[in-house]
């Protein structure tokens, strides 16, 4: 007798080949058979009729590490059918922490994450095994695929300075990193827009990213820009890669900028050409038009130098608020922003602001839309959010399609009760699997059920070298997103941003639910995952 047996699915493997019919009989955790099985016998039969049995989804891109150790039910991403997530992105990972610099890091990594809920338990660990210990300790409700941050490693050398590390501290960052992929990192992460990634010069970023090529992980990385400067951000990314011998993923692929979006060609096929040339070269997106960020990114890079608490001396600075408009005007993320476009959706104190665009409140208060931000971003503790609309439709159904891009949230586990559900964050965090199943697949046709669930399953298992997950297959973990396809789709919107999708009445983890008939079990059998 088996454990469960689910009847009658149309099973899509993971593989990108066609669905068929078959029931998964699942023992022990893992799946003990696929196929017809009429005189099969389990504790639990579930008749899955009309629903479609794939892998758990893989959220190739998750902030989840700075929500899972307060909020491990990670409501908004198992909801969506999503079994495992690969943290600690965009330069950040909690961890490791050294003993001169660990209050300072923290401190900007509080404030730069901007996100709702209890304060992390930052006491309970120090270095990358001992935060993964704590991970495990807790028991999450999906599986973890743990990176380490170059912004961390460096801050913890370096503290927030501009320049080029010395001898010793490149040494000993590069250290830090090979001593986290010892401890279970995957790979490594950049933010390259966000200090100190953005102090930092891509050779030297190769350098300590050697441990990484060595031992066959994956460097990921917010690239140094998306709009004006996507061409050469690509173009460094994919050339870290082939300087450190670590595969790449390029993070949240996007063409930001109205007059931007005609390069989206020229962008992929700088994929095309590195796959072409043998280097193992990905990208991952979420099906939206907006990103959404720390209101502080937009500052100019030079204004981050020193911290939390050196940026808001600066803002406290008129004169220094005049150089800083200058330098938005010219350069950076904040250029040729349109700030109708940019929406507010985290204000901590502020809440008034959550909801509304940056030009219609600052033409409130008699500002100019720069005098709003900086008086925002200090009230708010550096912990305001945004949402900015830039990117093109047509450029979304392009990428969608192309044969090296994934899916990936860029959220965290975010719940419509709780201290988790304050804010409005990103819909993203709540939509971004559903949404594909649903709008991009059923409604609009840009690519086959099969295709979609490649690219969330087998896709990014391949890539990460998840040998026993990503296909529906005997000897597999049982972790199991059933939906159906009729009726599957996100409901998260930018103003009502806490509702789970509809349509996803079951997910399994390692053979137990974690959500059944559309309710959390608050079961927690996710394990961090080891290389």
């Amino acid at each position: 007798m088996f454990d469960i047996l689910i009847r009658s699915g149309l099973v899509v493997d993971g593989s990108g080949t066609a669905g068929f019919r078959a029931d998964v009989a699942i023992e022990g955790g893992r799946i003990a058979e696929v196929g017809l099985l009429p005189g099969a016998e389990a504790a639990t039969v579930m008749d899955a009729t009309g629903l479609v049995v794939t892998p758990g989804f893989i959220d190739m891109h998750s902030h989840a590490d700075f929500s899972l150790p307060v909020w491990p039910s990670a409501e908004s991403l198992v909801h969506q059918g999503i079994t495992t997530a690969v943290v600690g992105q965009c330069g950040n990972s909690p961890a490791p922490l050294l003993k001169e610099t660990r209050d300072q890091v923290i401190r900007q990594m509080d404030a730069s994450m901007g996100r709702a809920g209890e304060p992390l338990p930052w006491e309970r660990w120090t270095s990358f095994k001992t935060y993964l210990e704590d991970l495990s300790r807790v028991g999450t409700s999906l599986n973890i695929v743990p990176l380490v941050g170059q912004g961390t490693v460096r801050a913890g050398v370096m503290r927030f300075g501009p320049g080029p590390a010395n001898p010793e501290q490149r040494a000993r960052m590069t250290a830090a990193v090979a001593q986290a992929m010892e401890e279970g990192a995957f790979g490594l992460s950049t933010g390259l827009i966000y200090p100190p990634g953005s102090f930092t010069h891509a050779e030297e970023i190769a350098a300590i990213a050697q441990p990484v090529g060595d031992r066959g992980g994956i460097y990921f990385s917010h690239i140094r820009g998306e709009a004006d400067t996507l061409l050469t951000a690509i173009s460094e990314a994919i050339q870290i890669g082939r300087e450190s011998g670590a595969a790449v993923q390029i993070s949240h692929f996007k063409v930001a900028g109205r007059k931007n979006w005609d390069t989206v060609d020229r962008a992929l096929t700088l994929i095309d050409e590195a796959r072409a040339e043998g280097l193992d070269v990905t990208a991952d997106l979420y099906p939206y038009l907006a990103g959404s960020t720390a209101l502080s990114a937009l500052l100019p890079q030079w204004a981050h130098e020193g911290g939390k608490e050196a940026v808001s001396k600066r803002l406290a600075d008129p004169r220094v608020r005049e150089q800083m408009t200058v330098s938005m005007q010219s350069e950076g993320f904040a250029k040729d922003m349109e700030w109708d476009r940019v929406l507010i959706s985290f204000a901590p104190g502020k809440a008034e602001y959550q909801g509304r665009y940056v030009a219609e409140l600052a033409q409130e208060k008699g500002k100019t839309p720069h005098e709003w931000i900086f008086d925002a971003i200090l009230e708010t503790g550096l912990r305001a959010t945004m949402v900015t609309f830039m990117m093109s439709e047509e450029n979304r159904l392009r990428e969608l399609r192309h044969p090296a891009i994934m899916i990936g949230t860029d959220g965290m586990g975010y719940a419509v009760s709780g201290s988790m559900s304050q804010g409005l964050p990103h819909p993203r965090n709540y939509g971004t699997f559903p949404r594909i199943l649903g709008h991009y697949v059923r409604e609009e046709k840009v690519i086959s059920l099969e295709e979609a669930v490649w690219k969330m399953t087998g896709f990014p298992a391949r890539k990460l070298g998840l040998r026993d997950r990503g296909l529906v297959r005997k000897g597999r973990w049982a972790d199991l997103t059933l939906f159906d396809p009729t009726r599957v789709a996100d409901k998260a919107t930018y103003v009502s941003p806490h509702q789970y999708p509809e349509g996803i009445p079951h997910v399994l983890v390692r053979g137990e639910f974690v959500v059944r008939d559309g309710v959390h079990t608050g079961a927690r059998p996710g394990v961090v995952l080891a290389r």
